[in-house]
């Protein structure tokens, strides 16, 4: 996934080439990207191209599993708080000084509740990698008050996912099982009978 995330940001990089961290939200293609929120200072996207499900060890799709790449873009104040917290804990700086947000490759568990960070990177004005950091944090959705920001988009990630979840199981790299097969034709059936009745009874 990652190798197709790099391909995305690669092309975004030309459309973004010159362009003012300020503007690069403007920028951003919205058939690849989904915005989410935006806060005083950063913008929050995730790529709905990519977003898909998880495979077990047998090759079966985990439906409780999402796997999606998410892109994070900065003001200058978020780029100052980034520059200042790694010169305090003495980490290069090297191409910081073009730093305009942030990548990160998110497994969700709907299971367990967590949100795992399997990477994160920071990214330069044209999209290109600074540094990356593997199993960057993990989040515990329980934990998170709902005004949360990052709860907020995490949850936004997941509806979407529910709401299009058809197009991530074709997406997905395994074999639905039967047993999964049975639910959710039971479950579509069950949402039409439910639209049926919503429509005779106005």
């Amino acid at each position: 996934m990652q190798k197709r995330w790099g391909a995305v940001l690669a092309a975004c990089a030309v459309l973004l080439m010159g362009v003012r961290p300020a503007d690069a939200a403007e920028a951003i293609p919205k058939h690849i990207y989904e915005w989410v929120q935006s806060t005083a200072r950063q913008g929050y996207y995730f790529n709905k191209e990519y977003i898909q499900y998880a495979a077990d060890v047998h090759g079966y799709i985990d439906l409780t599993k999402i796997l999606v790449p998410t892109l994070r873009v900065y003001d200058n104040i978020q780029i100052q708080d980034v520059v200042s917290k790694r010169r305090w804990r003495m980490l290069p700086l090297e191409g910081y000084g073009d730093l305009s947000g942030a990548a990160e490759y998110l497994l969700i568990d709907l299971r367990a509740g967590t949100v795992r960070v399997t990477a994160h990177e920071d990214l330069d004005s044209a999209w290109g990698t600074i540094s990356r950091e593997e199993n960057a944090k993990e989040f515990t959705l329980a934990s998170l008050s709902d005004k949360d920001v990052e709860k907020k988009f995490f949850n936004a990630i997941i509806s979407y996912a529910a709401a299009h979840q058809e197009e991530l199981i074709r997406r997905s790299k395994g074999i639905l099982s039967d047993a999964d097969r049975k639910i959710l034709a039971e479950q579509q059936a069950k949402a039409a009978k439910e639209q049926k009745k919503a429509a005779k009874n106005p």
